[in-house]
């Protein structure tokens, strides 16, 4: 045998999976399906107990998320324009490691 022969194959790699923003998985949260799903990992009669309890707090969730994304959405909005100005010095004066910065997410 020679050594190509004796090396492992390789394993597959996995595509890749665009990381999800915060506020998209918090609106994404706001499904039943999403909410029910939070039972998934339990026993039957345990999930069907967690899915009953899940079922009577969903309203007070909804309020909740929606609560929390307007905070959310307001606090970014306002940081966003805060550093808006290094923003644009640093896109204006370092194109390079602004373009890089903007690779990374």
């Amino acid at each position: 045998m020679t050594s190509d022969e004796q090396q492992a194959p390789e394993a597959p790699e996995e595509p890749e999976v665009p990381e999800i923003s915060a506020g998209a998985r918090m609106l994404r949260s706001l499904s039943p399906r999403a909410v029910l799903a939070m039972a998934d990992p339990y026993p039957v009669v345990l999930k069907q107990f967690v899915q009953f309890c899940l079922i009577i707090v969903y309203p007070g969730w909804v309020v909740g998320l929606l609560f929390g994304l307007a905070i959310y959405y307001c606090v970014y909005g306002v940081l966003w324009v805060l550093f808006a100005p290094i923003r644009l010095w640093m896109k204006k004066n370092r194109p390079d490691e602004y373009a890089a910065s903007q690779q990374k997410h």
